[in-house]
């Protein structure tokens, strides 16, 4: 006799039964869609806030917040850590260099690429940005103690560390 816990199909040991999941309750997944309703609309309202103040896209975005932690990056890597096509972060790259905000640059030792490199005119405004942020942070923040505050951020980064795990576990 097989063990029906240990066979997806009778007669066949060899595959195991897909795991179920626990069924939730209707107050669980209340708490969840609610959960995932509040975090999508902050993250408009707060992209919306600094696209609209900014005077570049949230992709050419992107590309300078990856250069100021690493400057001299290529096409390929910004596209690798942005999990974008090559194509599209070398338009965003593009129209940074017409904005004089980045420079391409030979690569020392790959004669083939080039490495993309913020301007001394990006390090001599980029104290803008850095200002519409932090004031859109300010205001986001606004009335919510400095305990509160920082509680919400471990609280979020413990979230975000498990959705990562969970990403690992299931090949994501």
């Amino acid at each position: 006799m097989t063990d029906s816990k240990n066979t997806a199909h009778e007669g066949r040991p060899d595959k195991a039964k897909p795991a179920v999941a626990p069924q939730p309750g209707a107050g669980e997944i209340e708490d969840a869609l609610a959960f995932s309703a509040l975090l999508q609309e902050f993250g408009r309202l707060l992209s919306g806030e600094y696209d609209r103040r900014m005077p570049m896209s949230r992709g050419q975005s992107a590309v300078v917040a990856l250069l100021m932690e690493h400057d001299g990056r290529t096409v390929t890597q910004l596209a690798d850590d942005l999990q974008l096509h090559k194509v599209s972060v070398g338009a965003h790259v593009d129209d940074l260099a017409k904005q004089g905000l980045v420079e391409r640059r030979p690569h020392p030792t790959d004669k083939r690429s080039k490495q993309v490199w913020l301007t001394p005119y990006f390090h001599s405004v980029k104290f803008l940005g850095q200002g519409v942020f932090t004031m859109i942070h300010a205001r986001a923040i606004e009335g919510i103690s400095q305990q509160d505050y920082r509680h919400a951020v471990k609280v979020l980064t413990v979230m975000r560390d498990n959705l990562k795990r969970l990403k690992d576990e299931t090949g994501g």
